[in-house]
């Protein structure tokens, strides 16, 4: 029996890596007896303290309190900074060298996010204290003690929560272990300078997007930078929609997609939500990236590894097309979600290689089960989005940034609509890039627009700004950009885009694809629809030399 209690002492503790790291906590085992594990908090949790977590407020700064191997959730947008100890946040160690980091999550439509205290071996009295600052207003009066988690967001804008299922639920056990595999792994490869290729596959709606995000953070504990290789085209985790991409992730990763959209260092326009429009012109970019990838890491003699997000087209082409992406990357190492359902389930084993190359293959699979998301509003978590959703909110955050007049901390994201008609309005009133038409070609898929037809196809669409001149087979996309209005008779594009000025110097070609942009981002109950007509501008500050002008105001009737 106390061989029993010592084996059990020693798999609950917190596994050290070897050069003294701590690593992800390691979930507890079921015993020799097949008895259950212990919960957080039991008496039986060897290593898991017995204080409950204590969250206060006093001047507008919240301080938490969280006793080793205890776990709360926090939603919302937060300041944080731990003050003691190591927490682990979504994957990444947090200590007091981190510094502050931003903790930035929709509480209204996503999950929140899992914060564990971590302790290693003679560390079990200590606990970890952290300090939280609500983002955008100050709220230097606020002092709160014991205060619901409405009264949390209403106040500060973010909320802890405690004792809540959702600590179990967020993160799965058998994920945490999958992912102590990689931090192992990553700290071997951080040390012998070697890459790592990592990638994810799985059906559609299995959670292969929050696995990144802890692969991602579990990465960035041992490198400075990871790579995210982005091909998904239809639920992107940094660009809008349309896009396969690369881009380098240097700071924690939570919260949905759009909450952290970012500029990637390199993308390639399918111009759809899904590659089946053109599996081939999908697959090129895939390989030109991963290509491109590699001649960067040697330019820059670095090792940044990278992460490989892959599309839920599992069956058919789509199999076809994730084999030969695979072989093109090579991976170290593949998550591989896994379903009760075994039409979601892909191939077992090195499945894009022939029989003769799987006996050859060092990639390590690590398999993981799918988690329900709809299945946490059911444990006081909201509601799931669909995929549709999650794109029109991936659009509101592309117009957001088109017309960076709104904070992300005043949307009201538990009112959407009235974000949306709010968003409608900032973009009328945003000054477009003005671009001569003859300066670009204007190309649908594989073939150009005849001039004095562009009018009628692109007027409200949303179009790739690509860079044809660059070497490349397959043209960089600098981004995306909205034709807001067409002046025919001087030949000008108004478009409104995040792209800077000196980046769309560069534009040569205007790509049309199949992407659609919310009429509910369209339609303006002040102004005309699509946004403005080509009188409503004037004419001044337009052209090639200033592609911007910040003194017109749309919308409004020229003298």
């Amino acid at each position: 029996m106390a061989g029993d209690k010592r084996e059990r002492k020693k798999r609950k503790r917190t596994r050290t890596n070897p050069d003294g790291q701590k690593g992800i906590p390691e979930m507890p085992q079921e015993d020799a007896n097949g008895s259950e594990p212990p919960e957080l908090g039991d008496e039986r949790g060897v290593g898991v303290s017995p204080k409950e977590p204590t969250f206060v407020v006093q001047n507008g700064v919240g301080t938490l309190s969280i006793p080793v191997r205890r776990r709360v959730c926090l939603s919302g947008i937060a300041k944080v900074r731990v003050d003691r100890g190591t927490v682990w946040v979504m994957g990444r160690h947090v200590t007091s060298e981190t510094g502050e980091v931003v903790l930035e999550t929709d509480w209204a439509n996503s999950p929140p996010l899992l914060l564990e205290s971590m302790g290693g071996l003679g560390e079990e009295e200590n606990e970890a204290i952290l300090s939280l600052k609500s983002f955008g207003q100050e709220k230097e009066n606020c002092s709160l003690d014991c205060i619901t988690t409405d009264d949390q967001l209403k106040q500060l804008g973010y909320c802890v929560w405690i004792g809540s299922p959702l600590e179990r639920s967020v993160v799965s056990d058998a994920w945490l272990l999958g992912l102590n595999e990689l931090l192992q792994d990553a700290v071997t490869a951080s040390h012998c300078r070697e890459a790592l290729r990592v990638a994810l596959c799985g059906s559609k709606g299995m959670g292969k997007s929050t696995v990144g995000r802890l692969v991602v953070n579990t990465l960035l504990n041992c490198f400075p930078a990871v790579a995210f290789l982005e091909t998904d085209v239809g639920q992107p985790e940094f660009t809008p929609p349309g896009l396969v991409s690369i881009t380098l992730i240097k700071q924690i990763l939570v919260g949905p997609p759009h909450m952290h959209q970012k500029h990637p260092v390199r993308a390639h326009f399918v111009g759809d939500t899904s590659p089946k429009s053109d599996t081939a012109l999908y697959g090129k970019s895939v390989a030109a990236l991963i290509s491109w990838f590699g001649d960067f890491c040697t330019r820059q003699g670095t090792h940044i590894p990278l992460v490989f997000n892959t599309n839920g087209w599992i069956r058919g082409v789509g199999l076809e097309v994730l084999k030969q992406s695979l072989c093109s990357l090579d991976p170290s190492h593949i998550f591989q979600l896994t379903s009760s359902s075994a039409s979601k389930n892909l191939p077992e084993g090195s499945f894009w290689l022939d029989s003769t190359a799987r006996h050859q293959t060092h990639c390590k699979a690590i398999f993981v089960p799918s988690i329900d998301t709809s299945a946490l509003s059911e444990l006081g978590g909201p509601k799931s989005l669909n995929s549709a959703e999650c794109r029109e909110l991936m659009w509101f955050e592309f117009a957001r940034q088109c017309a960076p007049r709104l904070e992300k901390w005043d949307i009201r994201l538990d009112n959407m609509e009235e974000s949306f008609l709010l968003m409608v309005d900032l973009l009328c009133k945003e000054a477009p890039f003005v671009l001569p038409a003859k300066a670009v070609a204007i190309s649908i898929g594989h073939d150009e627009v005849p001039e004095g037809m562009y009018a009628h196809i692109l007027n409200s669409s949303v179009v790739g700004l690509l860079e044809r001149k660059s070497r490349s087979k397959v043209p960089n996309c600098l981004g995306l950009g909205i034709v807001r209005g067409i002046d025919q008779e001087q030949d000008l594009l108004y478009i409104l885009t995040p792209v800077p000025v000196k980046s769309l110097r560069n534009v040569d070609t205007l790509a049309l694809g199949q992407l659609e942009f919310p009429t509910v981002l369209l339609d303006s109950e002040v102004y005309p629809t699509p946004y403005i007509s080509h009188w409503s501008i004037e004419k001044g500050g337009t052209g090639s030399g200033n592609m911007r002008s910040h003194s017109n105001k749309l919308g409004m009737p020229s003298a």
